[in-house]
């Protein structure tokens, strides 16, 4: 589960990336699939209730940092430079997380509430029992007051810290003031102050952390100590996707733009019933076909001409690392016997190339790859193909500090160097078939949360 903070979009910042995407693909793809959803979902930001409970924790830190009335005790004075300061919100964050997770784990038998999909419930319960069912929260940033290893980054205020920074709320420093953001938190202030349980709650959880901020000393609470009143507003206000999706549907697709544009497009098949389970293939290709704008089109037109080469070279890497060693002559066998040739890579580059607006959507490492795997997939015959696929991959790897998977023993036999992986039949990818969703699944969850549905 601590991999999910790595296994999201690419970052050009970092240094390297694990050993899972042996041909980085992933920020080809998510490059494109991005463009469609303007990173309002992601593989760890797609939960409705996740969604909700960071804006209001937000919602009530930003009441609390504009309140001139409201000051920092002696015990957070000699912590923080006053309430701006970043840590401050950090502890505030990490506070209003816990106090969730153990109100969550203290009311589990509670009927409708969902702990499923709570971040940071297993280590609660740990904590929970460890404790004699009456843990500490304290008022802090540091690791020692988190009840998530590295809380900042993978709790709620973490994973869904984009989706907010890109929609305006706020900056990558939690500054609140924005002008994008005036009209933003105007309407959030209309959704919790006319929703019965977030206004309940807000108007509990206020004068706690007003009093909590006043201490003397460090602010730590006992959860026994805690208002039963607080506890149960809690998972009152959030006790599944499902119910706070049917209580907020409207607010979230207004603000998230999902039903519009592309997304829109895609949205309206998904929340079709005859199009449940469909493949994502399908969905796009139903899509294409909504009433939409051209510029909207041409976002799901990319993906639907970018997939079949990425799934293409992902197959014949694939049939690659099907045994520790075999020839080269094998690989080539194999991806004639599962309906390819060397014309297959080069007809979906041909694609790709014909259309000139693809090449305006990556930044530099995607860009830089995509062409590098055209480039693949213009040589001659399968044999070059193959050769290039493997000087691609070397060079990534050795851009990341790793060892290449499989390597060109000789002129004619491959090295596999790590597990060989099973050889997949015409069944599993027949001709056109998709590797990559371009977050359809991640899409369909959140749906299934703003429409009331149990996930």
């Amino acid at each position: 589960m601590l991999l999910d903070a790595f296994l999201t979009e690419y970052d050009d910042s970092l240094g390297s990336e694990l050993n899972i995407d042996p041909l980085g693909l992933q920020v080809i793809w998510s490059g494109f699939g991005q463009q469609i959803f303007q990173n309002r979902i992601s593989s760890i930001s797609n939960d409705i209730r996740n969604f909700t409970l960071n804006l209001f924790n937000h919602f009530l830190i930003k009441s609390l940092v504009e309140d001139d009335s409201v000051a920092l005790g002696s015990g957070l004075t000699k912590t923080y430079d006053g309430k701006h300061d970043l840590r401050f919100k950090h502890a505030c964050l990490v506070y209003l997380e816990n106090l969730y997770v153990y109100s969550v784990v203290a009311r589990e038998q509670t009927d409708g509430l969902e702990s499923t999909g709570v971040l940071g419930i297993s280590k609660a319960r740990r904590g929970w029992f460890d404790s004699n069912e009456n843990p500490s929260l304290t008022f802090s940033h540091v690791p020692e007051a988190q009840v998530l290893v590295r809380q900042t980054l993978l709790g709620v205020s973490g994973r869904y810290k984009t989706p907010l920074v890109e929609m305006g709320f706020f900056d990558r420093h939690y500054r609140y003031n924005l002008p994008s953001a005036t009209v933003l938190w105007q309407n959030a202030d209309t959704l919790i102050s006319s929703t019965p349980t977030l206004s309940r709650l807000y108007n509990l959880l206020r004068p706690h952390l007003e009093g909590l901020l006043a201490s003397r000393g460090q602010p730590k609470m006992s959860f026994q100590d805690l208002p039963t009143t607080l506890t149960q507003a809690l998972v009152e206000a959030f006790p599944s996707s499902a119910e706070v999706g049917a209580r907020t549907r409207g607010f979230w697709l207004s603000t998230t733009g999902l039903n519009q544009g592309a997304s829109g497009a895609l949205y309206n098949v998904l929340s079709s019933p005859e199009h449940e389970g469909a493949a994502a293939a399908v969905v796009f290709e139903k899509a294409m076909k909504q009433p939409q704008p051209e510029a909207a089109r041409r976002k799901l037109a990319h993906v639907r001409l970018l997939e079949p080469l990425l799934s293409e070279l992902d197959l014949l890497f694939h049939l690659m690392l099907a045994e520790k060693s075999q020839p080269v002559d094998t690989v080539r066998q194999r991806w004639k016997a599962l309906g390819r040739n060397a014309s297959t890579l080069a007809a979906c580059a041909s694609a790709i190339n014909a259309d000139a607006s693809m090449a305006t959507v990556l930044p530099s490492t995607g860009q830089a790859r995509l062409t590098s795997l055209l480039n693949v997939a213009g040589q001659g015959n399968a044999d070059a193909q193959m050769d290039a696929l493997l000087s691609y991959h070397a060079l990534l790897m050795e851009s990341r500090g790793q060892s290449p998977w499989v390597t060109r023993a000789d002129g004619t036999q491959l090295k596999n160097h790590v597990r060989p992986r099973r050889e997949p039949t015409l069944a599993d990818r027949p001709p056109g078939s998709w590797v990559n969703q371009y977050y359809i699944p991640q899409f369909r969850h959140l749906l299934a949360g703003l429409h009331g549905v149990a996930a």
